[in-house]
């Protein structure tokens, strides 16, 4: 009767879990603020997934016949995993509830839906991997699989790349042009302040390609020179990730997966022909990661050859100099690699010294001296501070005192940015700055900097007074990376349409031709598979933090330290993200998105491979 009882009640608790999953799964937060509406049980898909999920639940709880030889770590690192998916979903999921629904109450019963299904999704994963890296055997096979992965990778692998990207080097003839790159140019040209908010380096080429084009007159062939040279980058940091696969004898699935990834995306082939610094930063990381992971698992290879040191120096100079975030993957890899490295640690130390010395010298001293304002304080670096402040004044106006509201008068214009306050974007809160790059009497941005530490007072005394205000604010603003159902904001899947005008009035003669335009349309069309089942993730900012963090918590669980070197510039990528002025950016994750194939490659490594402790 004991057995009996107890079997009854496994099988509740199977129903009751299944049934809480596919609430879950199904939950409709948005449209209304009727919980029972809410819960959306009913209907043919959600009575299939009932079916489904009832059925694995069965498995895994009433039969114990699921995961019977998962490990007590493996078990625990599992768990870790799907809890923090769980609160990740609850956290997105409530940025775009209802405000009727009393979310709170809800959210309990998703926790208890979504906490089973990523447990047993993570186990199953966990287990897949490690029986693939167990039994992989990389056959060698004959025709254009050789000839690419094996024969001719770095010429076979471009050709790919160079060929997918072809379309949009035609339709976008000669160039895409953004907001950020347009800036560059204009202040190369002189036309806007050229201070250091951008990379001046990137400025300095953009601008010298766009200036010589015109100077020339050959302003479309000139332009033409930046999306060819960004693909050509593109296509060789893919055919040094196929090297490195090539050497650590992974699977062809794997390889082609990459190739196809990286080759046919919409969105690498659309940034790849637009003029943007993010286009040449996101294959510098890539080609620095991968230094680095050689460097640590395939030391013998990478000591051997001396460019290879010296490449991984200049990849890491180049990443820095190409957008200013670089420094912190740098900062947080380079010590990584010094202590889990196989000697040669004076070697990597002096290596790091000359990094950052480098980049010392050329933003120190360099570009001063070619006439580049250096800023005293840059705006976006506060953005996620700024935004907290204008909702801390939607959230509490009267307890903002005389004083601060006077000191916050003296900075922007607060009614304003208290009413103007967006989430998505925080150049709604930083157009309202009366102290700023812009106003600046010399561009320094002295005037802010000045008055930043009273203001850094004011910030700190509100938090104290309500803490929860900027702990919601913080979400808010940048749950899109993290939340993998919260799609693109500013710019979408790319820039379809030139985005910087005053390019096109008078300053640069350049034009896109006329005749193209349906077919640059037609390939706006080809990115609304984000829409497609599986597919559409890959638009997703947070469905690659969700990759990076599932591969972390597996190299933990299986011990495999130092492969968690290539965790490091996706993760870095990531926190970067959080803080940065737009939620779900998806040229912002770029760094983090150009790094998962590598990540998966590594999951799927050959356990008795002597590279993976």
């Amino acid at each position: 009767m004991e057995i009996t009882s107890k079997n009854w009640f496994n099988e509740l608790i199977t129903l009751a879990a299944s049934m809480l999953t596919t609430v879950a799964l199904f939950a409709d937060v948005e449209s209304t603020g009727n919980l029972s509406m809410a819960l959306n049980g009913d209907g043919i898909p959600q009575l299939i997934a009932l079916a489904v999920v009832w059925a694995v639940y069965r498995r895994w709880i009433a039969k114990k016949k699921l995961f019977v030889r998962t490990g007590r770590r493996e078990q625990i690192y599992s768990a870790v995993t799907a809890f923090l998916f769980t609160m990740f979903m609850l956290i997105g999921k409530a940025q775009t509830a209802e405000p009727d629904l009393k979310y709170e109450l809800l959210a309990i019963l998703l926790f208890f839906g979504y906490m089973p299904l990523f447990y047993v999704v993570t186990v199953f994963l966990f287990n897949t991997i490690e029986d693939a890296s167990k039994k992989q055997i990389t056959r060698i096979t004959d025709g254009i699989t050789q000839w690419i992965f094996e024969k001719h990778v770095t010429a076979g692998v471009m050709l790919v790349v160079i060929l997918c990207r072809l379309p949009y080097l035609i339709a976008f003839y000669p160039c895409s042009m953004s907001w950020d790159g347009g800036a560059q140019i204009c202040c190369f040209f002189g036309t806007e302040p050229f201070t250091n908010h951008h990379p001046p380096l990137i400025s300095y080429l953009y601008g010298a390609i766009a200036w010589y084009s015109q100077e020339w007159g050959i302003p479309n062939i000139g332009m033409f020179a930046i999306p060819v040279m960004q693909t050509l980058l593109s296509a060789f940091a893919l055919a040094k990730v196929c090297e490195f696969y090539k050497r650590l004898r992974l699977p062809y699935w794997i390889r082609w997966g990459s190739l196809i990834y990286y080759a046919a995306f919409t969105v690498w082939c659309i940034f790849d022909v637009t003029v943007i610094k993010d286009t040449l930063y996101y294959p510098l990381t890539l080609l620095f990661a991968l230094q680095l992971i050689s460097c640590l698992i395939e030391s013998d290879w990478f000591w051997s050859r001396k460019r290879n040191f010296v490449l991984m120096i200049v990849y890491a100079v180049l990443m820095m100099q190409t957008r200013n975030n670089g420094v912190f993957v740098a900062l947080f890899a380079l010590p990584f690699v010094i202590c889990f490295a196989k000697g040669k640690q004076a070697l990597l130390i002096a290596g790091t010294c000359m990094i950052l010395f480098a980049n010392t010298i050329l933003n120190n001293g360099l570009y001063p001296a070619l006439g580049v304002i250096s800023l005293d304080t840059k705006e976006d670096v506060y953005c996620i501070l700024f935004q907290q402040t204008a909702k801390y004044g939607q959230d509490y106006p009267e307890d903002v005192t005389d004083e601060e509201r006077a000191l916050l008068d003296t900075i922007f214009d607060y009614d304003e940015m208290v009413e103007v306050y967006n989430p998505q974007l925080a150049d709604w809160v930083k157009n309202c700055l009366k102290l700023s790059e812009y106003y600046s009497a010399d561009h320094t941005n002295k005037e802010f900097s000045e008055i930043k530490g009273e203001y850094f007072k004011v910030w700190f005394a509100q938090f104290l007074r309500h803490p929860m205000s900027y702990v919601k604010t913080f979400l808010e603003c940048s749950y899109g990376y993290y939340y993998p159902e919260a799609k693109p904001y500013k710019e979408g899947t790319g820039f379809y349409e030139t985005d910087r005008n005053m390019l096109t009035t008078g300053m640069h003669a350049y034009r896109q031709i006329k005749q193209l335009k349906p077919v640059r349309f037609l390939l706006e069309q080809v990115s609304k598979a984000e829409y497609l089942p599986g597919i559409g993730l890959l638009y997703r900012c947070g469905f690659y933090t969700w990759c990076v963090l599932f591969a972390a918590m597996y190299l933990l669980a299986k011990k495999r330290y130092r492969l968690l070197i290539a965790v490091i510039p996706p993760a870095v990528n990531i926190l970067v993200c959080l803080i940065s002025p737009v939620n779900t950016c998806l040229r912002y994750a770029m760094p983090t998105m150009c790094m998962v194939p590598v990540l998966i490659g590594l999951l799927f490594l050959n356990e008795d491979s002597n590279v993976i402790g």
